[in-house]
């Protein structure tokens, strides 16, 4: 319903205008030739909560009377249930969106023609609906996807900047009060033009510069197997070495002969993620576009989208993730401001 309401190519007023829903039920009743048409509505919980959407105070109020009474339902993020029931139901959903974020769960959506209806508006300013084939999306794609749905969920869409830093929550229970403790990185929500920690409400302390990753996934017949982070000046090793990037369990014994114990190496400087073939069979580098480079003993730029083929089977890819959640695979502990006490042997 989030959707449709805000979709000021469907007519209407203002940010949010129930008009538009109104046009998209006369929409799907042309559609199938009925008198009328019975829709099942899912909301965002925030089409509720903000109060500069509508222009109209009374269909604001229509609205948190319909998610009263239950006649529409409300989530923190409707893609959720509203993939859920179409899957359950077979439905299909009246909407803009391509769901490229929810392929991983509902891979179903993948080549399916039949699943979206798409509303368009004609230059006479009729709405009509037309079903859309959700072509299957690459790896890198989703994971795009996946980040953006993040960012609007915690409404950090025009505050991109903060994922750059660290952020604690004053409680000092709470996981997010010093970030740097913890594998992943939890995001702060924006409320009310404040950065607050999801849990508690709590305004969220700045600490200063968070270090730059680039996510990797290593790819077994196209399915995504491990992943592990590089941090700006830590250079990680890929190959049948134990570390991060161990390729040991993914590979039989046709594969392993291929193999070096240290086969590639990544480094990141800035922005830019390099790769280099440290191998004795060499490394097929395959480009975004399908361009292909013989990688033996040599360094290139790895960028989102790139796949470093080591067998047919098994890639190296680098995630379409520009802020990932994972922090630096290991930590070096500080150094003891005095010296550790002598052992005693009982």
């Amino acid at each position: 319903m989030s959707n449709i309401v805000r979709d000021d190519r469907l007519g209407g007023r203002g940010p949010a205008d129930l008009i538009r829903v109104e046009r998209v039920g006369e929409a799907l009743a042309s559609l199938y030739g009925a008198a009328r048409a019975a829709m099942l509505a899912v909301a965002d919980n925030s089409l509720l909560a903000r109060n500069d959407l509508f222009l109209l105070p009374r269909q604001r109020r229509t609205v948190r009377s319909w998610a009263e009474s239950g006649l529409i339902l409300t989530a923190d993020k409707a893609d959720f249930p509203l993939l859920r029931i179409a899957e359950e139901t077979g439905l299909p959903v009246i909407t803009r969106d391509r769901f490229t974020g929810h392929r991983r769960e509902f891979t179903w959506l993948n080549g399916s023609d039949d699943a979206v209806l798409e509303p368009r508006t004609d230059r006479h300013g009729e709405v009509s609906l037309h079903h859309v084939t959700l072509h299957t999306k690459d790896e890198w794609q989703i994971s795009v996807s996946e980040e953006n749905d993040l960012l609007v969920q915690q409404g950090l869409t025009k505050r991109v900047e903060a994922l750059d830093r660290f952020w604690s929550c004053p409680e000092p229970r709470c996981p997010r009060h010093d970030p740097a403790k913890g594998s992943f990185v939890l995001l702060p929500r924006v409320r009310g033009g404040r950065l607050v920690c999801d849990q508690h409400g709590l305004e969220m302390a700045d600490l200063g510069p968070r270090p730059r990753i680039a996510q990797l996934k290593i790819m077994r017949d196209g399915r995504e197997v491990h992943r592990f982070p590089v941090a700006e000046g830590t250079p990680v090793t890929a190959g049948r070495s134990p570390g991060p990037a161990d390729l040991t369990p993914f590979l039989d014994d046709t594969t392993r002969r291929g193999v070096s114990r240290a086969h590639l190496r990544f480094d990141l400087d800035g922005p830019q993620l390099t790769i280099t073939d440290l191998s004795r069979n060499g490394t097929t580098l395959i480009r975004r576009d399908g361009t292909r480079h013989d990688l033996r003993g040599g360094t290139r730029p790895f960028s989102v989208g790139d796949r470093a083929r080591i067998h047919p089977t098994l890639e190296i890819i680098r995630s379409g993730r520009r802020y990932p959640a994972e922090l630096a695979i290991e930590r070096v502990p500080p150094r003891p401001e005095e010296p550790p006490p002598p052992t005693v042997a009982f």
